[in-house]
């Protein structure tokens, strides 16, 4: 039995999992954004037009969730919701012109999170790091969403 809170991986997982909600909350602000919204648009950042239900699998969220947080950033003009050409049952999501225009704040204040995060780690510890975060996370949850979407987003670096 473990006798200090910060032998438990769990904590650690909650305080990493809050300060970057305020953290980034607080650097979008000024565009309406909330915590509750910003790996929706991460998401679509990446693979715009996705699906709603795709959109819920692929950040683990149930639909509910997934759909206010669509309706807020819809309401707020970052994405537009259209039925799918094929399937009328379908609603495929879209990034507006005004969620492109924010895009690099978005992913520059992302990166700025995750460098103060890992200051303290070498270029190798931070790969390790985040290698076993990717591990720990698909061995728990796998949406196979590079499969899927036919791009190598586990493995490649790039900024989309």
């Amino acid at each position: 039995m473990k006798n200090c809170p910060d032998d438990y991986a769990g904590r650690w997982f909650s305080v990493f999992h809050r300060l970057p909600l305020s953290y980034i909350t607080d650097g979008l602000k000024d565009y309406n954004i909330g915590s509750g919204q910003i790996m929706f648009l991460l998401e679509l950042f990446y693979f715009d037009g996705i699906s709603q239900e795709e959109l819920s699998s692929y950040l683990n969220i149930d639909r509910a969730n997934t759909a206010r947080a669509i309706s807020k950033l819809e309401k707020e003009g970052y994405v537009m919701r259209k039925q799918d050409e094929k399937d009328k049952r379908i609603k495929r999501i879209y990034l507006t012109d005004k969620a492109m225009e924010i895009k690099p704040m978005v992913l520059e204040l992302m990166n700025q999170w995750e460098n103060t995060m890992l200051k303290s780690l070498t270029r190798v510890e931070r790969e390790v790091f985040i290698n076993l975060l990717k591990k720990v996370g698909h061995s728990l949850f796998d949406n196979e969403r590079c499969l899927i979407c036919g791009k190598d987003c586990c493995r490649e670096d790039d900024e989309w």
